[in-house]
């Protein structure tokens, strides 16, 4: 590599992946391939929990490292196994189930790298998922039991991803969330919340893989383009955020790409690591 750069993590939905939100681009899995054939680290950086991430994994067929639900665990993909964990203890998760249903807000959570919708639920969540493709994919890795409080109890959650709030709705909601003990909140999209552990966030699992690595952040690459990547786009030593990002992504970041559907992930890792 040209660069110092070891550790290249990459959020995915308008970032790594095509509009579909399904889709790793053919150039962006040829420059990461090319990019650990010398010798560094993948990690996807993602919203999502394993379940919903597996399937872009097998596109690009290699990946180190998964940071799922906003930073609340780091996975070990070859060797299975946990490096890092901050999830939201289950009486407090009853709580927020318990919110969000007198709310009837769509909503799904994350627990134990798989995603659980209640099945009463499934018409209120359908009308909010990203595309036919992403839905097609959500529908068959999702875990669909008639009561999540009776499926989960006594176990610590990673995150609640809640598909759209109103706005005059967004205040009560994050007050009342608040109100059950320490949260993170962020968003990925226009209207939509994400609640984690109090302290989980991307760039804090990032720091903590690194940490394991022994990589300092001027030999960490990361790529977002939203509300929940900030933390790591502050971070990272080489950090991009996405053409079709947001401001405070922009903002954040210490350089731009181009968008993810422009391959933007692979273009920079050509430049940057493959010094193409």
């Amino acid at each position: 590599m040209s660069s110092e750069i070891r550790l290249i993590a990459v959020d995915m939905d308008g970032t790594l992946l095509d509009a579909d939100h399904v889709t790793v681009p053919p150039r962006n899995i040829a420059a990461l391939r090319a990019a650990s054939e010398r010798g560094a680290a993948l990690a996807i950086a993602s919203g999502r929990t394993w379940s919903l991430i597996a399937d872009a994994v097998e596109q690009l067929g290699l990946m180190d490292y998964a940071i799922v639900g906003n930073g609340a665990a780091v996975r070990d993909v070859k060797n299975h196994r946990g490096i890092y964990e901050n999830s939201i203890p289950w009486g407090q998760a009853a709580e927020i189930i318990r919110l969000l249903h007198r709310e009837r807000l769509p909503f799904e959570v994350y627990c134990s790298g798989q995603n659980y919708v209640e099945r009463g639920d499934l018409e209120l969540v359908r009308p909010h998922c990203l595309s036919p493709e992403f839905t097609r994919l959500f529908e068959e890795k999702t875990i669909f039991p008639d009561s999540l409080e009776a499926e989960l109890t006594g176990r610590a959650v990673e995150k609640f991803n809640i598909f759209h709030v109103p706005a005059d709705r967004l205040s009560p909601v994050l007050e009342a969330a608040s109100a059950t003990g320490p949260v993170a909140v962020a968003n990925s999209f226009a209207q939509n919340l994400e609640i984690a552990a109090g302290g989980a966030n991307k760039g804090t699992a990032l720091k903590a893989l690194a940490a394991h690595l022994g990589l300092g952040a001027e030999q960490v690459m990361a790529f977002g383009d939203a509300g929940n990547d900030l933390e790591m786009l502050s971070w990272a030593g080489w950090s991009f955020a996405m053409a079709n990002g947001t401001g405070e992504a922009k903002s954040a970041a210490r350089y731009e790409a181009p968008a993810n559907t422009d391959a933007g992930v692979g273009q920079m890792v050509e430049r940057y690591v493959l010094d193409c």
